[in-house]
């Protein structure tokens, strides 16, 4: 049975007329130059959301600094290999956010393995990011598991193992996760019109063959250039760093963020997260500012960071064993990257114009829908008097009148002209009104 993710009408209207008043408040009033929104002062976001806070959907998720530093048992493990030894908790500017994504092969209630693992470190204060790529057949240390392979975390201990793990082997824990998996993974490239993806590597023995060059994917196509395995894992997680830049960039371009809220009550029944509706709009000036490749890095777990390595049992099992020291020196970079600050690019302003545009644009649209939706009043005829309906327009013709049905477009160019000129006067400007359709990206 498919899965529904349609909205009534009037929800949408709901929800878009909630992201209209957030996105400008937030552009106008909330984008200082620290890059983050103003919840301190009279009258600001703060004031305006607090009609919404009572929402159960509209409720910020706890911030990171309620969540303590775990402490791990040592690790006395020593087959297959050795356990390393825990990372030191990571040093971050204030004001940074971790964001865990997931890509799962299973759906809900199921915890399948996770062969999509991307870390986005954010600081909101600098609006700046970096993100981290891990092969999911990365073989880490599980705290309390034993050595395995990253993508079996979730399966085995949920999220908590997931965290753990992280903390263990990275000196990190996410403040937000979200597991997604390949259908409202395909749902979103498809919403969004599809990805234009350049293939570096072709791939000839599945998706329908993917040459050299660029390529327009829809969800499932993408869906398969993500998922493909036959060369390596890290490959295939480069891919998705790919295919993740481009769909981040296609969101925040030509408004689409006014979406979001649509968009999240679409998804947040097949997700997995502790991400709330809050949590994103109120990052959406945010969201603008990282559409600046600029002010994004990305780093991938790749051959200079992990090495093949065959486990010592009867499977023969090809896993990712990472070099002694080298997971350290990329969230270090990772964390480099984020520190500094850097002057915003002219491509914010656009999306920051688009979004402005869009919103009001959707507002007017609704305002029309609802006068058109308005009943009229017709005349009611006397008792004992005929009624009439015209159906067309009366064309004079021999030997009577006869009725010729006729059809009027909804949307017309009305042209109207000034009257001819006269001896001693200015010659009139001919003046065209145009009523068209709202566009939508």
């Amino acid at each position: 049975m498919e899965t529904k993710r349609t909205l009534p009408t009037d929800h949408k209207r709901w929800l878009a007329f909630v992201v209209g008043f957030l996105a400008l408040s937030l552009i106008f009033t909330g984008c200082n130059p620290g890059g983050r929104p103003s919840s301190g002062q009279p009258g600001g976001v703060a004031a305006g959301l607090a009609s919404f806070t009572a929402s159960p959907t509209l409720t910020p998720s706890p911030t990171a600094t309620s969540t303590p530093w775990p402490t791990f048992a040592p690790a006395l493990e020593t087959w297959p290999t050795p356990a390393p030894s825990p990372a030191d908790r990571a040093t971050l500017p204030e004001g940074t956010t971790i964001w865990l994504l997931l890509g799962a092969e299973e759906s809900l209630p199921t915890r399948g393995r996770t062969n999509a693992i991307h870390l986005l470190l954010v600081n909101e204060r600098l609006s700046k990011g970096s993100v981290i790529s891990i092969p999911g057949s990365t073989y880490l240390y599980l705290p309390g598991y034993g050595m395995g392979r990253f993508n079996t975390a979730w399966p085995l201990g949920g999220m908590k193992l997931v965290y753990d793990t992280l903390g263990y082997n990275f000196g990190l824990q996410p403040d937000h996760y979200v597991v997604a998996h390949e259908t409202e993974f395909t749902w979103l490239v498809d919403d969004l019109g599809g990805l234009e993806v350049s293939v570096l590597y072709p791939i000839r023995d599945d998706c329908g063959g993917l040459p050299a060059g660029l390529h327009s994917m829809d969800g499932k196509k993408t869906l398969c250039y993500v998922s493909y395995h036959a060369d390596d894992d890290v490959f295939r997680t480069i891919r998705q760093q790919q295919v993740l830049q481009l769909l981040f960039t296609k969101l925040v371009q030509r408004g689409r963020l006014a979406k979001l809220p649509t968009m999240y009550a679409s998804y947040d029944q097949n997700l997995a997260t502790d991400i709330s509706l809050l949590d994103l709009v109120l990052r959406i000036p945010m969201a603008l500012r990282l559409g600046d490749p600029e002010r994004v890095k990305t780093f991938v777990l790749g051959w200079d960071v992990l090495e093949r390595w065959e486990l010592p049992d009867v499977t023969l099992t090809e896993v990712l064993l990472p070099k002694e020291g080298r997971i350290v020196e990329v969230v270090s970079q990772a964390i480099a990257a984020i520190r500094e600050p850097s002057p915003l690019n002219a491509v914010v302003l656009t999306y920051e114009f688009q979004l402005t545009e869009v919103v009001g644009l959707t507002r007017t649209a609704d305002a029309r829908l609802t006068e058109l939706a308005k009943p009229t009043k017709t005349p009611t005829p006397l008792p004992g008097q005929p009624t009439v309906t015209i159906v067309g327009t009366a064309t004079p013709t021999s030997p009577g009148p006869t009725l010729t049905p006729t059809r009027t477009p909804i949307k017309t160019a009305t042209r109207t002209l000034q009257p001819s000129p006269t001896p001693g006067t200015p010659y009139p400007i001919q003046t065209v009104i145009w009523d068209t359709q709202t566009p939508y990206p």
